[in-house]
């Protein structure tokens, strides 16, 4: 018999990165509510673009106005100014829904790349969380798309949240009884109270590693209303990227990312530009 100790969850702390004041508070009240769930604290980081700051010290930079049309200039002082206001409001609205479900938070700002999921003091007991934005182009441009290449290639385990996410009461559904992702998806079931379905049965055609597909995941689900689903980046292809954010359109669930993206033959972790 598992031992329930053992199945503790290993994210003491979920930490949630902003880059803007964009993000709609439905999404955010679902990310509030998934750490309310799993009983972790929560950190809201925000990051002030450090790349983006860099350029708008570049003398040509301009912008549109949002009221005019007119060509405004951007300095960095500008700009840092509008990350502060943003950063502000953040704070308050993530403070207030984390106060409101009687989870633990905290807040910080960050000077870094927008693209990038490492923040200062990460801890190895932290589930990092991407919250998708609820404008469609905002999913196709910088820093988002970034943001997605890092999910895919990075070797911690990542909660990618769909915008739109339905909350509903169903199993964890996870990819096979092998490797971190398993492991991740039976604490988590058990933290929650849920049933744990493994999938590899349904997706499995004969023995060996399989690489993942849309139809592939849509077959194996058929029927069942999972509140979670945890995937391996072993089982991913070369377009991760773009089948997680496929993936998470589809089923509206969140999408727990693990484990370590393949080695391509040149040496680097596979991804879609290699």
């Amino acid at each position: 018999m598992t031992d329930p100790a053992s199945l503790a969850p290993p994210f003491r702390r979920i930490v949630l990165g902003f880059h803007d004041a964009t993000c709609a508070m439905p999404d955010l009240e679902t990310a509030v509510a998934f750490a309310q769930a799993l009983q972790s604290e929560l950190l809201g980081v925000f990051v002030e673009d450090d790349p983006v700051l860099e350029w708008s010290a570049a003398p040509l930079s301009r912008h549109l106005a949002r009221a005019s049309g007119a060509a405004v200039a951007v300095t960095r002082d500008r700009l840092a100014a509008e990350f502060a206001t943003s950063a502000a409001l953040m704070r308050q609205r993530l403070l207030q829904a984390a106060a409101a479900h009687g989870v633990r938070a905290g807040f910080q700002v960050e000077r870094a790349s927008a693209a990038a999921l490492q923040h200062a003091g990460g801890q190895s007991a932290d589930l990092l969380a991407v919250l998708e934005p609820a404008d469609p182009m905002a999913r196709l441009s910088y820093p988002f798309a970034g943001i997605l290449r890092s999910v895919a290639a990075s070797t911690v385990p990542v909660l990618y949240l769909p915008h739109g996410t339905r909350r509903r009461r169903g199993p964890v559904a996870t990819l096979g009884p092998d490797g971190e992702g398993h492991r991740i998806a039976a604490a988590i079931a058990h933290r929650i109270g849920a049933p744990l379905v493994d999938l590899a049965d349904r997706i499995r055609q004969g023995a060996g590693p399989f690489t993942l597909s849309l139809p592939m995941l849509e077959r194996a689900l058929a029927g069942i209303d999972e509140s979670l689903l945890v995937l391996d980046r072993p089982a991913l292809p070369v377009g991760a990227p773009a089948l997680l954010a496929d993936i998470a359109a589809r089923r509206m669930v969140p999408v727990l990312v693990t484990g370590t993206a393949p080695v391509s033959r040149d040496g680097g972790a596979r991804s879609p530009g290699r």
